[in-house]
């Protein structure tokens, strides 16, 4: 009996260590409910409220939790919002992988990812596309370990499951960066002298670094398609003289404040910025003066932090490309060469790399996603030496004196036509489509375009077949017209 007390003792104070070992992993990861009782009022140094600032990014809403039969909540003035997928309901889902930024996914309570066509829901153009060819995907921890906060490869998150992995809470939260606020010393939520936090570059760039990358923070920066893979800044960065590791480089924060929302315009508090510096705060003697007397109204980033990524959408925009995310390279290959000679590797797969392990974005992107109806040649011969000086980038002539939109053409069209439009100066231009019930379809521009003539290339191989509306907006002008599509 008193062996049987013993064993039975024994294994009582196993399953109690094994609880409190497991236990203890899980409350590593305190919640950001417990970092709001703290900071959720105006920090002294920053002169903000961090938690409310913080929740208007895009970090908290990597993974959205579904309740219900309802889309997610978002911060007010970001996203748009998205239906459930076609012959679905949300509550067909446990959770929706981003719907905050580009797009939007779509996560089985099974932990299967939903995949195949019209699946991906993209926020800009408001169009389903296909996602990973209708192969199975698992939502595991190679997926959540950059969408959630606390994950692990113990356990499994969907219930009946095995491998997974589990995590203490869907999307990027306050410990996501930050660390768990407890460790196997002490907890910060009882005692907030003890702080067990990543600190220095390994939360200023390291920590961005673990999910802002493919394949390793190197200077390998994947591509696909003709553009740069989503999300791979500090790739793009490792292929930049400005983190290389030669001399002093910069982290992600030294330009970045990642508590203060920079996707969406006008939704941090008044006064406060995403970027707490910018290009011409290191480089003011770079500037662009026309005819030696007038400075150009274009902002460094509009050349050297081009749109080469791309996470939803990428489009040809007469002669040029533009994805919808900006480049971390900064450098510009001013040379005739396009894209496919010039920028990535000869299959594709990557950017091209110089002697010195350095990348460089081509005029395609730099120059010609503005400059749409100009070509290779012509940027080429302004953007070499630009910052010595430039003459008048068109005779006088060429600018066009009102604004206007053009027929397209062809039309009827399939499954492409040109979207001709000219601007009589710099203007805030969208180029949208609409279906013939006014629903938006397409998002071509949103963005500044200098004046001149322009064009974009409208690809409507996913629409059916009918009449739709393009119209543009730029400044206070505003234009539509009627295009068929017959398939």
């Amino acid at each position: 009996m008193k062996s049987f007390f013993q064993t039975l003792f024994s294994i009582v104070t196993l399953i109690i260590l094994l609880g409190t070992m497991a236990f203890g992993q899980a409350s590593g990861y305190k919640g950001d409910d417990k970092c709001m009782l703290c900071h959720n009022s105006a920090n002294a140094k920053l002169g903000y409220n961090i938690y409310e600032e913080y929740t208007k990014t895009g970090h908290l809403y990597k993974l959205n939790k579904i309740t219900g039969d309802a889309q997610p909540t978002y911060p007010a003035n970001t996203s748009p919002g998205y239906p459930a997928p076609a012959g679905k309901k949300f509550s067909d889902f446990s959770y929706v992988i981003g719907g905050y930024g580009w797009k939007a996914r779509f996560v089985q309570p099974d932990g299967m990812v939903y995949v195949g066509q019209g699946v991906q829901y993209n926020l800009v153009t408001k169009q389903w596309v296909a996602y990973n060819d209708g192969k199975p995907t698992k939502y595991d921890y190679n997926c959540f370990k950059c969408h959630t906060t606390g994950p692990s490869t113990d356990g499994s998150w969907p219930a009946g499951t095995t491998g997974f992995g589990t995590f203490a809470q869907p999307g990027i939260r306050c410990e996501g960066c930050h660390g768990p606020a407890s460790d196997a010393t002490g907890d910060h939520t009882t005692d907030p002298s003890y702080k067990p936090f990543r600190t220095g570059d390994n939360l200023k760039v390291t920590r961005c670094g673990d999910c802002h990358q493919r394949g390793g923070i190197t200077n390998v920066v994947p591509a696909s398609s003709g553009f740069v893979e989503h999300h791979e800044q500090l790739n793009e960065f490792r292929a930049s003289k400005h983190g290389d590791g030669k001399g002093t480089d910069l982290t992600c924060i030294s330009c970045h404040d990642t508590h203060i929302a920079l996707h969406y315009k006008n939704v941090a508090g008044t006064g406060f910025k995403a970027i707490k510096i910018k290009c011409q705060d290191c480089h003011g003697d770079k500037t662009i003066k026309i005819n030696n007397t007038i400075t150009k109204s274009a902002d460094c980033i509009d050349c050297h932090m081009s749109y080469t990524g791309k996470s939803a959408i990428g489009v040809q925009t007469g002669n040029g490309w533009k994805g919808d995310i900006r480049s971390h390279v900064m450098a510009i290959n001013t040379n005739n060469i396009n894209k496919t000679a010039g920028m990535f590797t000869a299959d594709g797969k990557a950017l091209l790399l110089d002697a010195n392990g350095l990348a460089a974005a081509t005029l395609d992107f730099a120059c010609l996603s503005c400059h749409t109806d100009k070509d290779l040649a012509w940027a080429s011969t302004y953007a070499k030496n630009i910052h010595n000086g430039i003459t008048d980038v068109e005779p006088i002539q060429n600018i066009p004196t009102n604004y206007a939109l053009a027929q397209n053409y062809p039309n009827p069209f399939n499954p492409t036509t040109t979207i001709n439009f000219s601007l009589p100066k710099t203007s805030n231009v969208k180029l949208e489509i609409y279906s013939i019930t006014g629903e938006l379809v397409a998002s071509l521009i949103n963005n500044i375009m200098p004046a001149g003539n322009h064009k974009v290339t409208l690809d409507a191989s996913r629409f059916a077949s009918g009449v739709y509306i393009y119209r543009i907006n730029a400044d206070q002008f505003t234009q539509s017209k009627k295009m068929i599509l017959m398939k």
